[in-house]
């Protein structure tokens, strides 16, 4: 009987391949995918050509008023007297020509506010890449560890199809119980299960980053990971203070809503200017219907200021620097919140990471070549058995989870600072 064993898990375990990545795979590294992300993101293309509206709007704010012009030509073709002179037919004929002065620096005023809006979008820009290039890592991280967790998955499931393949056969020969082939096969079904929620959030985690990268190819993404690199980084520089001291100067959702609070007070001056009313001057021509032939006049025009002085909105624009100020306020304890919360999670994070001993896989690794051998020799039963595969499993995903959530974190301190300062 033990023969049948021996055979049944040295068939399993030689004919079992050693799970890769397809060889049509996207391989790409960090680096490259940033350098990607930032040439074909279509969000980052789309958000370019608001920046280049922002500098046309300045553009625009910087021309003057056309100046208007008024032609008048009589229809009456009978020659007739004006003023005791002889008018031709078509002989009475006017034209105005009028032009906009504004006051009180009014134009000046919106080409501030020009200015500060094309400033705003600057920001807008760099907000959208920090929060674009923050899930960029973050999916390119989870798809490896993912990744690794899958192989772990899909080695065990190629192992435990073959045996019980190969039960299968020897309990029709009577020589293996049909419990334990049952037993394997419930194992089998619960490790397909849980592959499959890995393959979906791979999935998920994949379709995010090819849509940041531009990538409309059908190859899965294989990220090329430095793992000694991951290890190697640390906390130990950072400081509380340095990093909300960053995030408060750097931090671009920040910088768009101190610039809001500067756009509120431009537009309170514009408001108050437009109280001043502007002066319309002009030149007119009348050949001969005025009180004489070819009248020549200066004409000046302004609406007289007395019921509307634009109160209404100067108050308005007053209770908006108000707001935006007390917005500017709220950002800056929300930052100084984010900070501190993100770099906790690293601490505790970190502090986990290196409290596992890094020989700990591989001595695990080389346990379960102990257990198949003592389960080949009937040493272990098959519950022994499969309650290390599954402990092993269990080790492996939360191993690679540990190693993710420590990355995510690093990446959302990153975030939050709104610099890499790991």
């Amino acid at each position: 009987m033990k023969s049948y064993f021996v055979w049944i898990i040295g068939f399993c375990l030689l004919s079992s391949p050693i799970i890769a990545q397809s060889s049509d795979s996207l391989k790409i590294s960090i680096s490259d995918a940033e350098q990607q992300f930032v040439k074909n993101n279509l969000t980052l293309l789309a958000q370019k050509y608001n920046i280049e509206a922002s500098k046309a709007a300045i553009i625009q704010a910087k021309l003057l008023p056309n100046p208007e012009i008024n032609i008048e030509q009589t229809l009456n073709t009978t020659p007739t007297i004006a003023n005791d002179a002889m008018i031709g037919a078509f002989g009475q004929r006017a034209f105005q020509v009028q032009q906009l002065i504004q006051l009180a620096g009014k134009r000046n005023k919106q080409v501030n506010i020009a200015k500060i809006n094309a400033e705003i979008t600057d920001y807008q820009f760099f907000e959208i890449l920090r929060g674009l290039s923050y899930q960029l890592r973050t999916s390119f991280y989870a798809i490896h560890f993912l990744q690794k967790t899958l192989t772990t998955y899909e080695q065990e499931i190629v192992t435990l199809a073959r045996l019980i393949s190969a039960y299968q056969e020897q309990v029709l020969k009577g020589n293996v119980p049909q419990k334990e082939v049952i037993r394997l096969q419930s194992f089998l079904v619960t490790l397909e299960t849980e592959r499959s929620s890995i393959l979906m959030d791979i999935a998920d985690n994949q379709a995010t980053f090819k849509v940041l990268i531009g990538d409309v190819s059908a190859k899965p993404i294989e990220p090329i990971v430095d793992e000694k690199v991951l290890g190697d980084m640390d906390l130990d520089n950072l400081k509380l203070a340095d990093l909300t001291n960053t995030a408060t100067d750097g931090r671009f959702d920040r910088k768009m809503q101190e610039a809001t609070v500067r756009l509120a007070s431009a537009n309170l001056a514009l408001q108050k200017s437009l109280a001043t009313p502007d002066i319309t001057v002009g030149y007119s021509y009348d050949r001969a219907g005025s009180y004489l032939n070819n009248y020549h006049a200066l004409t000046v025009s302004m609406s007289l200021p007395i019921f509307n002085k634009n109160q209404g909105n100067i108050k308005i624009a007053e209770n908006e620097i108000l707001a935006n100020k007390q917005y500017l306020a709220q950002t800056d304890v929300q930052i100084t919140n984010d900070v501190l919360q993100a770099l906790l999670k690293a601490k505790e994070a970190e502090r986990l990471y290196r409290t596992l001993d890094k020989n700990y896989l591989p001595s695990f690794n080389k346990l379960i070549d102990g257990v198949i051998e003592n389960y080949q020799k009937r040493n272990v039963t098959l519950i022994e058995f499969t309650d290390f595969l599954e402990s092993y499993k269990n080790t492996v995903s939360q191993i690679n989870s540990l190693n993710n959530t420590r990355i995510q974190a690093f990446e959302n301190l990153n975030f939050v600072v709104g610099k890499k300062v790991l």
